[in-house]
């Protein structure tokens, strides 16, 4: 659910941010959300009674701005958001009972299988444009940068999706190459963030750029050290995403409240929010391990 929101998003932002002269990407991207849309109610449906509790209340699935960014951002956009799979995911119950259900194992294949073969595209339309951007062919909004960021997003869920096909299970990533990724998002977060924020948003601009040189001095400290000598980074590493977490929330609030002069669409607020949620709860799990 959390990666086929985060894929369904993507698809928006990159529809969103073309001009006329773009339409055929802004068709495709279109089609890809439209997709994505589907899969995700899907996935919802049928986890109703199975997911971990702690999943639930991580925030990263849906948080209390979720369903008003997307009515926000349908306005903004002219873009269709089906709310009602927002709605049905705050009623979702937990219940991971551990017990082997062939018809719900059966569905889940089927859904990552489906999962590939839209990621597989997917990546390949967003490489396409930044390609076209790179070489001036292309106009967005989006900066180049960010097309990258959700390019790695997009391996990386591919990814997951192939170790569960292969093997059924994921196994425990190295600490310092989940760290590494996860620190490098949120450091890319940050400079977009700088970015997109009216210049006259001074002090949040200055907040901003102090998280990127945070997570910039940890991606740097961390390439001094081997996966078993990563508890203190881990520690630091924690606490600053906390306090980050906490940004990102007030941002959300901020936006949505129409509170903060941006370029940042309310929906794009929301769901660097859930990302920093999703970083949490892994380096929780990794904590504790």
């Amino acid at each position: 659910m959390f990666w086929a929101r985060i894929m369904k998003e993507h698809s928006l932002f990159l529809q969103a941010g073309f001009l006329p002269a773009g339409e055929c990407y802004k068709r495709e991207a279109d089609w890809y959300r439209r997709r994505w849309e589907d899969f995700l109610g899907r996935a919802v449906r049928i986890s109703n009674g199975f997911l971990d509790e702690e999943i639930l209340c991580s925030g990263e699935a849906v948080t209390e701005f979720t369903e008003k960014a997307e009515k926000q951002t349908s306005c903004l956009t002219g873009i269709r958001i089906d709310s009602s799979i927002t709605e049905a995911e705050c009623l979702l119950r937990g219940g991971c009972s551990g017990e082997t259900d062939c018809r719900m194992v059966s569905m889940v294949r089927r859904l990552n299988s489906e999962a590939l073969q839209l990621i597989s595209g997917l990546i390949e339309l967003k490489k396409n444009i930044l390609e076209a951007v790179e070489s001036c062919c292309l106009f967005t909004v989006n900066y180049p940068l960010l097309i990258r960021h959700i390019i790695r997003e997009a391996e990386l869920y591919e990814a997951t999706i192939r170790e569960l096909n292969e093997t059924g299970y994921l196994s425990s990533a190295c600490q310092k190459t989940m760290e590494t990724f996860w620190n490098r998002i949120m450091m890319e977060h940050a400079l977009f963030t700088r970015g997109l924020l009216d210049p006259s948003e001074e002090t949040l601009i200055q907040t901003a750029d102090g998280f990127a040189k945070d997570y910039k001095k940890l991606l740097e400290e961390a390439k001094k050290q081997e996966c078993r000598t990563m508890d203190e980074l881990t520690r630091e590493t924690v606490e600053e995403t906390v306090k980050y977490r906490d940004f990102k929330a007030a941002g959300a609030k901020g936006i949505t409240e129409c509170e903060i002069s941006s370029l940042i669409l309310p929906l794009l607020a929301d769901h660097v929010l859930r990302e920093a949620n999703h970083y949490l709860r892994i380096l929780g799990s990794k904590w504790e391990r």
